[in-house]
């Protein structure tokens, strides 16, 4: 089967295994970043879904750019089996699955066991667009494919490929 044939939901399995090769048990955090919120809260939601399908109770959190005080109101409690978010109080093992722009900051990118890269690209032949300042520089300092554990490239949603960014 050839790449362009994955599922999301092949890919969604897939990158829960590479999770749980390093986080097995216990209340993990997972970070799905990208420039287009709404592409990372899809994304997220399809990840949940396989976590939950593998048996595990999670989470779904939205978070606004750059996770500003997430650690305090919702990793840390999380992590320490106390109520967060909405007042949930996760099992002793949990999977909490937050989605949203800037999440590779250094401010927060230790804040995640493992962390998605989506990258979207025009269809051939498209101009790309011109990104907000922001998002320049955002991409150019912190560098979020090379602080994510896996980056995703998600153009078509229905079949997202994993990629590899290394330079061998």
């Amino acid at each position: 089967m050839s790449s362009s044939e994955n599922t999301a939901r092949d890919l969604q399995r897939s990158l829960l295994g590479l999770m749980r090769q390093n986080s097995r048990a216990g209340r993990v955090v997972v970070a799905i970043d990208a420039l287009d919120s709404g592409a990372a809260g899809a994304f997220a939601d399809a990840f949940a879904a396989a976590v939950e399908q593998e048996g595990t109770t999670a989470y779904r959190v939205a978070l606004a750019d750059g996770a500003p005080h997430a650690r305090e109101s919702l990793i840390a409690p999380f992590r320490a089996g106390e109520p967060f978010g909405p007042g949930d109080v996760a099992p002793a093992d949990a999977v909490l699955v937050v989605s949203g722009r800037f999440l590779h900051t250094t401010d927060v990118r230790g804040l995640w066991n493992f962390s998605v890269w989506l990258e979207s690209n025009p269809p051939i032949g498209a101009p790309r667009p011109e990104l907000p300042d922001a998002e320049k520089h955002y991409l150019r300092t912190t560098r979020p494919k090379a602080a994510a554990s896996v980056i995703v490239e998600n153009s078509d949603p229905a079949h997202p490929v994993q990629v590899f960014g290394d330079f061998c």
